[in-house]
């Protein structure tokens, strides 16, 4: 065998044991990834906003948070415990117990994702002020790890208009948001919200397409309207970062 060969070979072989090292490295990271504790954190934002203004006239109103979890799947369904944090100078609350209650999350047996929920009580003073909760996982038997780095949620609770959940969608169909546009098209379309990509209130169902596209057309009418009936004054933003422009609908 000559050395060209010989040079042949011992590389094939170098490529092969490379190959297998690497083949049992990311099986052996697989099955620590199964094998570990588990654990649960907020997925998505960890920040939310509830103005009862959607609630169509209830008191109490029961805020979801998404959870995922981490390890393997089990059979049966698993709690998630949350508390209130306290004595944090990072996290002040100004949201009074009567305000809201801490009720028990649920991850369902054999998913990775559930929820944990918070009940809100309407106040009087909520008219004009926004109260803020905040909580954190805690551990239990079902989840060991509680959080790692998306431990803490920020829950906020007013009975004023904001800026709903949904606005980044609906911004394509009605642009810029502020207080005041956005009480326009509640009142054209005589809505507590537009129940489109959200959680909506009991009584109500989520729009379809269609449906979102005809309340679009009904505020665009409504739009046009006002700025023919006032010339030389079209609707403009009253309040938040685009106060004073003109409001325009894509």
């Amino acid at each position: 065998m000559d050395m060209k060969n010989i040079k042949r070979m011992i590389s094939g072989w170098v490529t092969g044991a490379l190959f297998l090292g690497l083949l049992s490295a990311c099986e052996q990271e697989k099955t620590l990834m199964y094998e570990q504790e588990a654990g649960v954190y907020f997925y998505g934002q960890a920040a939310s906003e509830y103005s009862f203004v959607t609630n169509l006239g209830g008191d109490v109103y029961v805020q979801n948070i998404r959870v995922a979890t981490t390890g393997d799947s089990v059979s049966y369904d698993r709690k998630v415990m949350i508390t209130v944090v306290e004595g944090d100078t990072n996290y002040v609350n100004t949201a009074r117990p009567e305000q809201y209650q801490l009720l028990e999350g649920i991850v369902p047996a054999g998913k990775f994702e559930g929820s944990v929920a918070v009940e809100l009580h309407r106040t009087k003073d909520m008219s004009d002020s926004t109260f803020i909760v905040h909580v954190k996982l805690v551990p239990n038997e079902d989840f060991p790890l509680a959080g790692f780095d998306r431990r803490y949620f920020a829950l906020s609770v007013t009975d004023q208009l904001t800026e709903p959940s949904n606005w980044n969608y609906l911004s394509y169909y009605f642009g810029n948001f502020s207080v005041s546009w956005y009480r326009f098209i509640l009142g054209v379309l005589d809505l507590p919200l537009i129940p489109f990509d959200i959680e909506v209130p009991e009584g109500m169902e989520e729009w379809t397409y269609t449906e979102l596209d005809a309340a679009v057309a009904q505020v665009r009418t409504a739009l046009y309207k006002y700025n023919r009936e006032h010339p030389g004054e079209p609707l403009r933003h009253e309040d938040g970062r685009y106060e004073g422009d003109e409001v325009v609908m894509p």
